[in-house]
């Protein structure tokens, strides 16, 4: 399954489950320089490509998401979310 990570409504890059034990995430490095020109720093792991067999800050939404129907993938106290690509 592959998602659009989102902060707020700008995207920031693409995660990518790729089986069981292997997801990726491709940061959208023009997004993150919007972000900083404004003044939004966000968690190092965020700003940088990753490919390996998790990734708890993105696992943990989607799997907790996805125990309710109709529901984005994200959590109320944080301006991410995921949106499934189809």
């Amino acid at each position: 399954m592959k998602y659009i990570v989102r902060f707020n409504t700008l995207p920031i890059g693409i995660y990518n489950v790729i089986s069981n034990n292997c997801v990726e995430y491709a940061v959208d490095k023009d997004q993150l320089r919007k972000l900083e020109k404004e003044g939004i720093e966000l968690n190092p792991m965020l700003k940088k490509d990753f490919t390996g067999k998790a990734f708890p800050f993105f696992d943990n939404r989607i799997s907790n998401s996805k125990r309710f129907e109709d529901v984005s993938i994200g959590y109320h106290t944080d301006p991410f979310t995921l949106e499934e690509i189809k």
